[in-house]
């Protein structure tokens, strides 16, 4: 990492936790962060393997990096997580809460009480879980940052049979507001919001025609990669956005302006 961006983003020797970090948007988070100074505790709940990968290539280029796997679905998987983490550091300096997940489509009236909560749970909860839990350590930190992910589903409503995961992204944009005001002055909290990105989660629920579509309807006309959304929760992680909070950054190549 060059000098001049290392002192720009302020992220030299910080500890940050990434949830969901072992794939798509988390891996590249992990791995902006890590390049821009940091330490990363690089979590996951199934991907072990993509997750070690993740940390081997933020050793190999000389960073400092570990695993820590949780189940963040329910409360007590969230307390584990942060216990991992207060074992290794006591303070943290940011929090990236990326972990979430469509899980599948579904219209509403055909939705099972179990699917609903699962979505709720991955996307909604586990950011309510884990931030509560981190927020202690985050105190003793430096400068302390939370970066949220939400996305352009919270605002359109999403392309079809998304109504639950919407609703819970949408939710992540009052909780950044909340607890901006509820953290300050000592913890910065603000969130991202991806729209297209090409990551796994896409390659699942989308037709490639789909995202082909998509993209023609993008004003920049592509959709976009995992590192655009990283480069901007660097942005945000680091003392270059100092005087930030409450705030809600839209990565979608124009797909969507507020």
């Amino acid at each position: 990492m060059p000098d001049y961006l290392s002192r720009q983003f302020g992220l030299e020797g910080k500890r940050a936790l990434v949830t969901g970090a072992g794939r798509g948007i988390g891996q590249a988070v992990a791995l902006a962060l890590a390049g821009s100074g940091a330490r990363v505790a690089v979590h996951f709940r199934r991907s072990k393997r993509e997750a070690e990968d993740t940390v081997d290539r933020i050793r190999q280029a000389g960073g400092d990096g570990w695993t820590v796997q949780a189940d963040l679905a329910n409360a007590a998987g969230a307390r584990h997580l942060l216990e991992q983490v207060s074992r290794r550091w006591d303070g943290l300096d940011v929090l990236v809460n990326n972990a979430g997940d469509m899980v599948s489509r579904s219209l509403l009236q055909q939705a099972e009480d179990d699917w609903i909560e699962s979505v709720l749970r991955v996307n909604l909860h586990s950011t309510l879980y884990v931030t509560r839990e981190a927020i202690p350590l985050l105190e003793r930190g430096s400068d302390p940052s939370i970066v949220n992910t939400s996305s352009i589903s919270a605002h359109t409503g999403g392309a079809g049979r998304v109504s639950v995961y919407a609703a819970s992204k949408g939710a992540i944009l009052s909780l950044t507001r909340s607890l901006a005001k509820e953290l300050a002055p000592r913890v910065r909290v603000n969130t991202v919001s991806p729209g297209v990105i090409l990551t796994d989660i896409h390659d699942r629920l989308n037709t490639p025609e789909a995202l082909e579509a998509l993209a023609r309807q993008t004003p920049l006309g592509r959709n976009g990669r995992p590192e655009e959304c990283a480069a901007t929760v660097v942005f945000l992680a680091g003392t270059a956005s100092s005087f930030i909070t409450g705030q809600v950054i839209e990565i979608n190549g124009g797909l969507w302006m507020g």
